[in-house]
């Protein structure tokens, strides 16, 4: 575990870049450092978003580990590595003994590897964002160091939610009826800990971020939103997925998918397996394991109906464990999702915001199997607004799946939603629209430094 902050190096860090912040430059500030979780369904996002911005002549420098460099250097982007240390013991500790992959201890990993991120980053960002000369910070909502990291360092941030966003909360509200899905006593406790954790900073995390905020002569983390806030808070979120609100964040920014089909790496897949037969395409994200039984009813499902399947396991798995799946249907590790997607008449997914977005995109209805985290969440909407099936996981059977497919193949309604929503997420494309958001707001930001505002000047009068 990292350990504490230098006074002395703090100090310095704060000094010289006030005294960057007091002379800014007139001009626009185009070098943005993004600070991302190392999960697909945050790096697609933000690399689709850094690329965009790149395309408007910005410089783009992702901060991880040493591991995703390769990753983020194909897509023409710049990367600087921290967590070296880090990797290696986390990779010596993978290779000496599996990691715990259900129960209570996969939930003690999962808060330890949060509160070690935050603690490494803590640590070696400071250094590396200084020395690349980074003008502003995109930040992953999942990065709790992000906040408190510019602000030590007098940097304009922003802050992306790449899923429904931790302060509208992912508990599905009571007055759905219909969509308040069962789930186990211990994905509650884990959805309990998340949003105490992660969600309303309390706890253990919190007191080691305060920890390095009180080295730093910083507040405490509740208050950097009233202190430092975000220049906007980004959400990929559409509106239209969204439950009506009466009261927003001023500096919030519905935008819509940040999708970028050619920044996608080209995946094999046998095309010549396909049958003609309509297609449902399966894929349940890469973040759960346990999957073997699901696929194994969905299979069930689709052989009792004619229907082709092909079924993506998310990069994990062996695939000869579905050798004898009902109706041989096409499994593979990894799959061309976009294309799929395109060619699918139905596709089931858990419930990850961003296949669900992929999906209606194209225009497609779908049959959501939530586990946990966000994805009842996003499965909620769907059903509320009638663009998807929602099967809980506690219901789930071969009859089940095989009904909701029946339902959504025989009743328009979910097309012809998925297909409104279609129209209404096309209408305001998310990256041109995210883009826009943080251009605009630098220029605002940059007025305000051009007309002689200080850092400790803008830690008291932005909001």
């Amino acid at each position: 575990m990292a350990g504490p902050i230098p006074l002395l190096t703090v100090g310095l860090f704060i000094y010289e870049t006030a005294l960057s912040c007091n002379s800014f430059r007139k001009e626009r500030m185009s070098h943005f450092g993004v600070l991302s979780y190392k999960g697909t369904g945050h790096l697609n996002p933000l690399i689709a978003l850094s690329r965009q911005l790149v395309a408007r002549g910005h410089r783009v420098t992702f901060f991880q580990k040493p591991e995703l460099e390769a990753r983020v250097r194909q897509h023409g982007l710049e990367f600087s590595a921290i967590g070296k240390a880090h990797s290696s013991r986390e990779q010596g500790r993978t290779d000496d003994r599996q990691r715990p992959s259900s129960g209570v201890a996969a939930l003690r990993y999962g808060m330890r590897r949060i509160a070690g991120d935050m603690e490494m980053s803590l640590q070696e960002a400071p250094s590396a964002l200084t020395q690349t000369g980074i003008d502003a910070l995109v930040i992953d909502e999942i990065v709790l160091s992000g906040p408190t990291l510019a602000q030590m360092l007098c940097l304009p941030y922003f802050v992306v939610s790449t899923s429904v966003p931790h302060n509208f909360g992912w508990a599905v509200p009571p007055w759905l009826t219909g969509c308040n899905y069962p789930i186990s006593h211990f994905d509650r406790l884990q959805n309990a800990m998340l949003q105490i954790s992660v969600f309303c900073m309390r706890g253990p995390i919190r007191w080691k971020l305060d920890k390095y905020r009180r080295q730093a002569g910083l507040g405490p983390s509740r208050r950097i939103q009233n202190i430092f806030p975000a220049l906007a808070q980004i959400a990929q979120l559409p509106r239209c997925l969204d439950f009506p609100r009466t009261t927003l964040p001023s500096n919030f920014h519905y935008t819509g998918p940040f999708i970028d089909e050619s920044a996608r790496p080209l995946v094999e897949f046998p095309w010549n397996r396909l049958d003609g037969r309509p297609l449902v395409y399966a894929s349940l994200g890469t973040a759960r394991n346990g999957q073997p039984r699901v696929f194994h009813l969905i299979s069930e499902a689709c052989n009792k109906l004619n229907l082709q399947l092909v079924m993506s396991l998310g990069g994990r798995g062996d695939l000869e464990i579905y050798d004898d799946l009902p109706g041989n249907p096409v499994v593979v590790r990894d799959a061309p999702q976009l294309e799929l997607i395109k060619m699918a008449a139905i596709v089931i997914t858990h419930g990850g915001l961003n296949t669900v977005l992929e999906t209606l995109l194209e225009g497609k209805p779908m049959i959501a199997i939530p586990f946990a985290y966000d994805q009842p969440a996003v499965a909620a909407r769907l059903a509320w607004l009638k663009a998807a099936e929602v099967i809980p996981i506690n219901e789930l059977s071969a009859e089940s799946v095989r009904f909701a497919l029946s339902k959504v193949i025989n009743n328009p309604l979910y097309r012809d939603t998925a297909r409104e929503l279609q129209a209404g997420i096309r209408s305001a494309p998310g990256l041109e629209c995210a883009v826009e958001v943080i251009e605009r707001a630098l220029e605002r930001y940059a007025a305000t430094c051009s007309a002689g505002e200080t850092c400790e000047d803008r830690r008291k009068t932005i909001r």
